[in-house]
């Protein structure tokens, strides 16, 4: 049964086109589950990861032990949670997932190093998205929808970094490995024309995998 992974800048509405997305299928008789990560709800990993993330813990300096976390982090997810799910026969929508470490860690490295991080850790067990839908939207839009306004040192800081991920969001999204599981949405548009566009992707996509979505 497939996951699907929702992925994008922060601000790029990811957990809310998942939502309606989810609330759509189960209107179907589409039974779903989802998840969000870093897994701070019953993971040590993925809470201490958030704690990271708000500055209540210190960060690890190196940049591949940061993302070497959240592969941890994934691993329990994918034991605990996203296996088990698929066995049932249900659909698993999930916010930020592998592309998430690839493009937030390209950062600071080549894509491969990420890509390979799974592989050490997971190995024949990584569970790859069977679709993954970006949201794309400028760096500065997101630096904006996050908070962070015009006029403030910190949006140019912000939205210099958030256009670097989409970039490298875009390089993922068209690398041979993946450019056929990864549809690409413009999320600038208002949130219920991009629901449109995600609604038709999903259509298309479980109607060839014998769902009956309308």
């Amino acid at each position: 049964m497939p996951l699907i992974a929702f992925e994008g800048i922060d601000g790029s509405g990811k957990f809310t086109q998942l939502i309606r997305t989810k609330e759509w299928l189960m209107e179907q008789n589409i039974f779903v589950v989802h998840s969000s990560e870093p897994n701070d709800q019953s993971s040590p990993m993925g809470d201490h990861i958030r704690k990271i993330l708000k500055g209540s813990k210190p960060h690890p300096g190196d940049p591949v032990e940061f993302q070497r976390m959240y592969v941890i982090d994934r691993a329990q997810d994918i034991f605990c949670f996203i296996r088990p799910a698929l066995q049932e026969g249900e659909v698993y929508l999930i916010e930020r997932y592998a592309f998430s470490t690839m493009a937030y860690g390209m950062l600071s490295g080549p894509m491969e190093t990420f890509f390979e991080l799974h592989t050490s850790i997971l190995g024949n067990s990584m569970i790859w998205p069977d679709m993954t839908i970006i949201l794309d939207i400028p760096g500065e839009e997101g630096a904006k929808r996050r908070g962070k306004l015009p006029g403030n040192p910190q949006f140019f800081e912000k939205a210099e970094l958030l256009e670097k991920v989409r970039q490298n969001y875009l390089e993922i999204a068209h690398h041979s490995i993946f450019r056929n599981s990864i549809v690409i949405i413009n999320g600038s548009q208002p949130e219920e024309e991009v629901f449109q566009n995600v609604k038709s992707v999903m259509k298309s996509f479980l109607k060839g995998r014998n769902y009956a979505v309308n």
